[in-house]
């Protein structure tokens, strides 16, 4: 028995040695077997010539219409490069009947309905800064300064204008509300009218106020009695002022309501007699006044 023990371990130790030999001489000479089948395919295919090779044609086919994209009647053919005769790249080539997003070989160049192709292909013209002209938005000084000048004149004048047509209106409507405020309204602008066209003439002062206040220096020297009477112009009935200033504002503005005043420059109250209505031409009566020219 002892013997036999020592006989199968021996062999088992044997096996153990060995079996890692053995498996890798198979594994080499499937290794070498795998070679030379692969060396022998690589051979014949080259050595293969040209009429044992078999031509590879790439099946046609039809895309369909997709969606709404084509109509019902369009497709798209695919076709190999042999049947068109065309080898340049190896490829295929999508013939498109309707399909407008396809990459082509040359891009189209997409240019603008306005955009003016000869423009972009013509050479800027370099033009010297010295040269250029320039474009001067706002004028010299010295014009501003001028136009500021007589902006401001302008508006002085039309301040003191302004300033001398109201008092002119004030002094008209003071002598139409104490010479005549308690006449009618014809009588009022026949008062006014008087007035006025002492202006124009050469024997009074040129200005209204001038006319209503000349000889108010001496008492009872006056044209105009309230002017020279001695006693305050003060205005106590409003209603009658604000009539008055309307009346001469009315005057100013050429109301011809009183033609038959004409040209008269002198008036009296109908309860007096004065020396100078003698020599005068008597035009009207009107109210409680009574109208003269020059004779």
């Amino acid at each position: 028995d002892f013997l036999d023990d020592l006989a199968v371990r021996e062999r088992r130790t044997t096996l153990r040695e060995l079996g890692p030999m053995v498996f890798g001489g198979v594994m080499l000479i499937l290794a070498f077997a795998a070679a030379g089948h692969y060396m022998g395919q690589n051979a014949i295919a080259h050595s293969a010539g040209p009429e044992d090779t078999i031509p590879t044609i790439a099946p046609a086919a039809s895309i369909l219409t997709k969606g709404s994209l084509l109509p019902d009647s369009e497709t798209f053919e695919l076709l190999s490069l042999n049947d068109l005769g065309e080898v340049a790249d190896g490829g295929h080539h999508v013939l498109a009947s309707g399909k407008g997003d396809l990459p082509i070989e040359e891009p189209v160049a997409v240019v603008p309905a306005s955009y003016n192709l000869a423009a972009v292909e013509e050479e800027p013209e370099i033009v010297d800064e010295a040269e250029a002209p320039r474009l001067d938005l706002s004028p010299p000084t010295s014009k501003i300064e001028k136009s500021f000048k007589l902006k401001r004149a302008d508006r002085k004048k039309i301040i003191a204008q302004r300033r001398h047509r109201d008092a002119e209106m004030e002094c008209l409507a003071r002598a139409i509300y104490f010479e005549a405020r308690s006449e009618s309204e014809l009588g009022q602008l026949a008062v006014a009218k008087v007035i006025l066209n002492r202006t124009k003439n050469p024997d009074f002062p040129k200005t209204i106020c001038g006319v209503v206040y000349q000889g108010s220096g001496s008492r009872n020297s006056c044209q105009f009695s309230f002017a020279c009477d001695g006693l305050p112009d003060e205005v106590r009935q409003p209603k009658a002022w604000e009539n008055s200033k309307r009346i001469a504002k009315m005057a100013l503005d050429g109301n011809q309501s009183v033609p038959a005043v004409g040209t008269a420059t002198n008036y009296h109250a109908d309860y007096v007699n004065p020396k100078w209505s003698k020599s005068m031409k008597r035009l009207i009566k009107i109210g409680h006044h009574i109208f003269y020219e020059d004779s």
